[in-house]
């Protein structure tokens, strides 16, 4: 089973989100899209895809080297909510380069859809 059709039945399982993507933050590929019906235009999930690289880093802690890895100071997980959208993320634990990304309305329950994403970036690890 490939990372499209694990993103494919885990949107089944969740009424409420209208889409998940899998980007790599190394290469800034995006490697798999999964949409549910027509509720969100596939444009909005690809930005929100891209700007995983971004979202789910954080700054070097003040007075750090310059040859700090970025990676050493990546964040497990992040999102990004307004009364349009939530977009939650999670990185993908044994591809930590791989970041999962849901898509759900506004009003959606927020830490319900990160423990979901979290869930999801579990799952997809093996199929990376």
């Amino acid at each position: 089973m490939g990372i499209d059709v694990a993103m494919k039945e885990a949107l089944a399982s969740r009424p409420d989100a209208v889409a998940l993507a899998c980007m790599d933050t190394r290469s800034g590929l995006l490697l798999g899209l999964q949409l549910r019906g027509d509720e969100v235009e596939r444009d909005d999930v690809e930005i929100a895809a891209f700007s995983a690289a971004q979202l789910c880093s954080a700054p070097p802690p003040p007075g750090a080297d310059d040859e700090l890895d970025v990676d050493d100071e990546a964040c497990d997980e992040s999102f990004v909510a307004s009364a349009r959208w939530v977009h939650a993320y999670a990185r993908v634990p044994t591809r930590r380069d791989l970041v999962v990304v849901g898509l759900a309305p506004g009003d959606t329950n927020v830490a319900l859809l990160r423990t979901w994403i979290r869930r999801i970036a579990e799952q997809v690890g093996p199929h990376a």
